[in-house]
């Protein structure tokens, strides 16, 4: 796909962030989080308790108050393309819920970071799930390293998008549009694609992806679940996270030791 360099401190005036009103939400009832060798824990357990957590709220088991909405079962899963045992960046082992096939289609479908992001980034069978995904309608959720993931499948547009410090940069020069001042994390719900930070980013955008495509109220007892609110309260009813703070010596020597391993040239 062949861009320009679009990287921006802000977002376009005419970017969809901007009427997300207007826009008619993908009704979602199944997640998948894929796992990988040396996927990240933080990145990929963390999403997945808390979408785990909202279809709980979701289904009745959790309400804190009395809810009007009929209850509903949203199918969340932890998904590889390989059978077996995966051992994560950090040695942690864990069984997938299931064995993708080729024709497997999760109507989320969330791509974790991970030292291993580079090795999928580069792997034809993962690049293909991703594609028949978004070229089915489906909603694409990335966050950390794992936004190269996706570029490397060819989803992503001259939307901004937000990634882990230490491959900003190298997405930047590929000619995508992640702002120099990063976000925790970036909606586009009209391209069906969610990007966000590192691990630190991790819970506030779940969270925040949570509160879109199921309302108010099923994001806030999730928020107040997981203690986000605590942390950036009404920032989570917006498809725009908080603001960054830019370290330029500091992301440069990150890029430096991870951008070969995390984005390695296509």
């Amino acid at each position: 796909m062949n861009k320009q360099n679009v990287a921006t401190d802000s977002v376009r005036p005419d970017s969809p962030l901007k009427a997300k009103e207007s826009l008619e939400i993908p009704l979602i009832r199944s997640i998948g989080v894929l796992a990988y060798d040396k996927v990240s824990e933080q990145d990929c357990l963390t999403p997945l308790e808390i979408f785990k957590g909202a279809s709980m709220v979701i289904r009745g088991d959790i309400s804190p108050w009395d809810r009007e909405a009929a209850p509903e079962t949203i199918d969340v899963k932890l998904v590889s393309l390989k059978g077996g045992v995966v051992t994560m960046q950090m040695g942690t082992q864990v069984v997938p819920d299931e064995t993708l096939d080729d024709d497997a289609l999760y109507d989320l479908l969330y791509i974790p970071g991970g030292i291993g992001s580079g090795e999928i980034a580069q792997d034809t069978q993962v690049l293909d799930l991703i594609r028949r995904h978004h070229d089915a309608g489906k909603v694409i959720a990335a966050n950390c390293s794992g936004v190269g993931v996706i570029a490397r499948a060819g989803i992503l547009s001259a939307e901004p998008v937000t990634c882990v410090a230490a491959i900003a940069r190298g997405l930047r020069n590929e000619g995508y549009n992640v702002p120099i001042t990063r976000r925790m994390w970036i909606g586009s719900p009209e391209e069906r694609i969610w990007t966000a930070t590192g691990s630190y980013g991790v819970n506030g955008s779940a969270v925040a992806l949570i509160a879109h495509y199921f309302g108010r109220e099923v994001g806030t007892i999730v928020a107040m679940m997981f203690d986000t609110f605590g942390g950036i309260g009404e920032a989570i009813f917006e498809p725009l996270g908080p603001e960054f703070y830019a370290h330029g010596v500091l992301e440069d020597s990150f890029q430096n030791l991870f951008e070969n391993m995390l984005l390695p040239v296509s």
